[in-house]
């Protein structure tokens, strides 16, 4: 974890996270505190709704607590990892309430396809 992320985790929310795999391209990262409140968000659409148990599986499936350790570092799950396709080096992203672990072989793979157009831009209001 680079040091800037760490300090800015530890300092805000402390060292405990979740990691999971919404996707099948990379994992996420979610400070615990963050994860626990987006949880109460989807418990809040109903014991019914299918998007709900099927959102609340792949994340539970895929996921689990962690600690960092004094160095920044994370333990993964092998299904993660195999999930994703993290062989070897990885990249990490930082969002707004959470970071994106990514294979780095497939985020070089999307360089330039995630490029945002200029309407794309400007229909984000920024």
């Amino acid at each position: 974890m680079p040091s800037v992320f760490k300090k800015t985790l530890e300092d805000t929310y402390g060292g405990a996270l979740f990691v999971t795999a919404l996707t099948d391209e990379f994992l996420q990262i979610y400070p615990l505190q963050v994860w626990e409140e987006i949880e109460t968000r989807v418990n809040a659409l109903g014991k019914m709704n299918p998007l709900k148990r099927k959102f609340l599986t792949r994340a539970n499936r895929f996921g689990t607590e962690v600690a960092m350790d004094g160095q920044g570092r994370i333990g993964l799950k092998p299904g993660q990892r195999k999930l994703v396709n993290i062989e070897n080096d990885v990249s990490l992203i930082g969002c707004t309430d959470h970071l994106e672990l990514w294979p780095a072989e497939r985020l070089t793979e999307l360089e330039g396809a995630d490029a945002l157009s200029t309407d794309e831009f400007e229909s984000l209001g920024i």
